[in-house]
Formats: C-alpha cells, structure tokens, sequence
C-alpha cells in the first residue's frame, strides 16, 4: 500500500477565553492596527491574516490550519453555550449557538429553547465553555510568526503647563480585540502611521506600574519602543493602560499671536483675534500624534487645543497654539491709501490692548494679496514677499498703538 504523506494540522483556538494549556507568553511587535507575533506553543493564540503564517524552521510538515476570517471563531462554538453581546447598544443574549449562516452574515442562537437569528457583524462572542482542540489536530514543534489585527496599541500623548513649565506625558492604549487573554512579553510598540485600531463598547483599563528606562527609539526610519521583559497580560476584548517616558523642560517663550490677509481696496477697521502660542523644545525623543494640552491650576487640569505634532524629536524647537488669548485684543486700521488700485502706498495702525495685570509677548501677521514692501515703521518686519510682522511687548493693562507704511505692487 502506499504511505500517505503526514500532514501537521494546527487549529487556531479563537472559541476559549483561556489560553492554551502550557502556552508561553507571545513576543509581539505591536502596531497601530496589527502585529507581528512570534510565538513557540502547541496551537496558534490568535487568528492570523490570510497569508501571513511564516514558520521559523526550515525544514516541517504542511501546515494546515482553518482560514481564518470574521466567521472563525463562531464556526468554532456551534454547539456551545455562549453569551453575545451587542457592540453600540447594552444589549445581550446567552444561549446556545446553533448555526452561522455566511451568506447573510447571520447566527442563530436558542435561547429557552427558542431559536433566534442575529446579524453577526454586530455582536462581540463570548463563550461560556472552554473548546476542546480537534482530534485531527498536532501540535506545533517550532517557532513561527504572523500578522494579526487582534493585537494593537493607540498613544495617549498630553502636553501640560503649569508654571513656566512643560511636561510631555505619554501613554500607550494596548488593545485585545480577541476573545482570550493574550501574555506578550520581549515586545516592543511599533509607531507606524495615524490609524485608530477600533474602540470596545466596555473598556478595562489597568496601570502597569514601574520604573521605566526604556526610551523611544528613532533607527532605519522606524519609531519603536521596548516594553519590558516580563510578561503582560490583556484579558479578552479589553484595553490595558501603560506608562511611556515622559519629559520636564521649560517653556522658552509664550506669545499672545494674531494674524490677516488684506486686500488692496482694503479699507476701515478689522479686528485681530489672538491665540495663546508655546515655544519649547523636548529634551528626548517622544511619538508624534495628536496631542491634548493641558493648563494645570491647583492640581486641576484645565483642557486647551487638541494640536498634531509631526516631528518630536529632542532639542527640536516646537510651538504649539494651546487656546485663544483671554489677555490680548486689538484691531488694524487703515489710516491711507494713495489709490484703490495698484499700485497704492498704505498706512496702517494696530492697536493692542493687555487686559491682564503682568506683560505680554505680541505677534502680529499681517499678509497681503499683493507684493508689498515696507516703507516705514520701527516695530515692523517684512517677511515675506507679501507679509508683514508686527512683534513686540507690552506692558499689563495697557494699550499700544503701531503704525507703520507699506507700498503694494503689482
């Protein structure tokens, strides 16, 4: 008779909220939307993406595992008591699961002896009894790795002020959006471009604690950071909260900043509106993303602007618009014109008033439709071919006034 080729069968176990029995902790390299794993256990902790299955031996048997798309986990607990619960609403079921039809992505759940149908697509599964492997099912002998977007992370990034100061906090959301607890440990988050991974209706957040050395690290054009060696555990579809390195480093400079575009037939009063701009730098590397700022007052966090920083890098100057000023107001008046049309020679007058009882740093951008030069005014500074910067301070409740002349050209 001839011998059958042996074929290795690996079942991926998405129907159990346990891990596997002897299974070691994966190592992860954890993405904004998916992760590569490497794991070394008899059967796969989470579900692959097609096509992404590498072993890490050379030489082994045909794997043969179950394809691994949305309707999985269910096929697997057909038969089974399970709980479903719905993704928007407070709204769930307990019964058991007698039929997936993919068709029409729908379930059928008996509840009380009743038979039920339910859209799949809008319920989280949660089963009730621990799957057994199937009998035709061997055991893993060596390492491999895949993709897969049961395992995520999203940064937590604040900027807080208090008293000339600022302090870079960042924390990492990790994500389980499977149903069983992954252990991950030697892994390492891996920033790399601005997708959300999605949100869980119920969210258990805990604070891994420590003394964090580790640092975000900038090599080949990547942005990583290592967690730790020992190993982390995220229950089934959950959120775990961990600290990242954070920084101290004084605000250089704080500017009350306005800015306008004219025309040439520009004419009358326009009033300037201020916001309340930061200028810093980060002594060490951190994540780019947006940020929430932060004013703290008595131990109080008062919320400012949500702001996107691109590049965090240490000793890279940053300014950032944190809220609109509540101190500084003020208005450009056209004072003359020599003609409605080009060319025109201009006076201007900005007046700024400082409603609050210490100092202020001033800018004003003032651009124009046309090329301008600067013909007069001490406090002004032509930068740009059409612009012009009004920069200065002033003193606490007082009101000044700047004039200055400019020659608009076709």
């Amino acid at each position: 008779m001839k011998k059958q080729p042996a074929y290795l069968y690996v079942s991926v176990l998405l129907g159990t909220l346990t891990q596997p029995i002897f299974a070691t902790p994966i190592d992860a390299v954890i993405g904004l939307s998916n992760s590569q794993i490497v794991e070394n256990n008899p059967t796969i902790s989470l579900s692959p993406i097609s096509g992404t299955l590498l072993p890490l031996q050379d030489n082994f048997a045909p794997i043969t595992h179950l394809q691994n798309d949305s309707s999985t986990n269910w096929i697997n607990e057909v038969g089974q008591e399970v709980r479903v619960e719905h993704k928007q609403r407070d709204l769930s079921y307990t019964g058991t699961l007698t039929q997936i039809q993919q068709n029409n992505r729908t379930m059928w759940l008996s509840i009380n002896g009743r038979l039920t149908q339910l859209p799949l697509d809008d319920f989280y599964l949660i089963p009730l009894t621990k799957s057994e492997p199937q009998k035709n099912a061997t055991a893993l002998t060596f390492p491999v790795s895949y993709q897969t977007n049961q395992l995520s992370w999203s940064p937590q990034l604040s900027l807080i002020f208090e008293n000339g100061q600022v302090t870079l906090s960042q924390q990492a959301l990790l994500s389980n959006h499977s149903n069983t607890q992954i252990d991950i440990r030697k892994s390492l988050l891996h920033y790399s471009n601005n997708i959300s991974p999605q949100r869980f209706k119920i969210e258990r957040s805990s604070l891994a604690m420590g003394d964090m050395k580790q640092e975000v690290n900038y090599q080949d054009n990547e942005i990583s950071y290592p967690l730790k060696e020992n190993a982390l555990s995220i229950s089934p579809y959950s959120n775990t909260l961990i600290p990242l390195p954070s920084s101290n480093s004084e605000i250089d400079k704080q500017v009350q900043q306005a800015s306008l575009y004219t025309y040439g037939n520009s004419s009358g009063k326009i009033d300037l509106t201020f916001n309340n701009t930061v200028h810093f730098s980060l002594p060490k590397d951190g994540f780019p993303g947006v940020y929430k700022t932060f004013w703290k007052k008595e131990g109080l966090l008062i919320p400012g602007n949500e702001i996107t920083l691109n590049t965090v890098r240490a000793n890279n100057p940053l300014t950032v618009t944190t809220n609109k000023s509540q101190d500084v107001t003020g208005y450009l008046t056209l004072v003359s014109s020599t003609s409605e049309k080009l060319p025109t020679t201009q006076v201007w007058t900005a007046t700024i008033e400082n409603h609050s009882d210490k100092a202020q740093h001033y800018s004003v951008e003032h651009s124009t439709n046309s090329l301008v030069e600067l013909l007069a005014g001490d406090a002004a500074t032509q930068t740009n071919a059409k612009g012009i910067n009004l920069s200065g301070n002033i003193e606490a409740n007082s009101t000044k006034t700047v004039t200055y002349k400019i020659e608009l050209k076709n």
